[in-house]
């Protein structure tokens, strides 16, 4: 090896693909030979990484057994060395690969419980910042409400689920028996937040999955009122808006407001 740069790209080589060309520049030891002390960091490296994926996808393990969740995070290891300096952010990428690879991708229902762990840890994650009161909702002038646009806390997910992934979850969190996994024909839109240092997740009426999206997209209220009444009669558009719009505060979803006048 003629510098430093290569003797690390070369020992890198091996650990990600196991191309051996490093062992010439390995001292020889009384503790093993060369390839099986190489090997120690080409191994510890996946066992780290496996570690990792198994911290943020506690419910999946727990879904598949250990022994087939480790064979899949380690196919996913294999096909996904690690771009990132913090192991946190490795697994963003396991819930496509299930989806995409053979033979996980005929198991749908893996992926969206990937996909579902995955948007638990960044509501865990995500910024701290204030959430709307009511008293603040309370004291807007009348006319701000024609243009009033809702800006969502940092921590609200929206996803939408053909499965029973969020039942799998919590009953992996309580420590009871896990549902089978099934799926159904028609998604179902769940919101996932951050309350204080909890993450908490529900499943949402078809009507208010649709305006907590509408609303993260920037519609303004009297939006919302016009795309309710695809649910309700148009009379009754703005006490139903005016009640989600309660149920969010209360929940602590809304970190901003925005008026025309702001």
């Amino acid at each position: 090896m003629n510098s430093l740069a290569a003797l690390q790209d070369s020992f890198q080589r091996y650990v990600l693909h196991g191309q051996a060309e490093v062992e010439a520049s390995v001292a020889p030891s009384a503790r093993g030979d060369r390839m099986r002390r190489l090997a120690l960091y080409r191994d510890g490296y996946r066992l780290r990484l496996i570690e990792a994926l198994a911290a943020d996808y506690e419910g999946l393990q727990a879904l598949m057994g250990e022994e087939a969740f480790r064979a899949a995070c380690l196919a996913y290891v294999e096909a996904t060395p690690s771009a990132f300096r913090n192991v946190r952010w490795y697994g963003a990428g396991l819930a496509d690969f299930l989806a995409a690879q053979l033979p996980w991708l005929q198991s749908p229902a893996l992926a969206e419980l990937a996909r579902f762990e995955w948007e638990l840890t960044l509501a865990f994650d995500a910024p701290d910042a204030r959430a709307v009161t009511f008293e603040q909702m309370a004291a807007l002038p009348p006319h701000a409400w024609s243009s009033l646009a809702l800006e969502l806390h940092p921590s609200v997910r929206l996803l939408a689920l053909r499965s029973n992934a969020a039942e799998i979850r919590r009953a992996h969190s309580a420590q009871r028996p896990l549902p089978e996994s099934v799926l159904v024909d028609d998604p179902r839109d769940w919101l996932i937040w951050r309350r204080e240092l909890e993450p908490y997740f529900l499943p949402l009426a078809p009507a208010e999955g649709w305006a907590l999206r509408a609303a993260q997209d920037g519609a303004t209220f009297p939006e919302l009122c016009e795309g309710l009444c695809r649910w309700t009669q148009r009379q009754d558009a703005p006490a139903q808006a005016a009640a989600l719009l309660r149920g969010w505060v209360d929940r602590q979803l809304i970190g901003a407001v925005r008026c025309a006048d702001q």
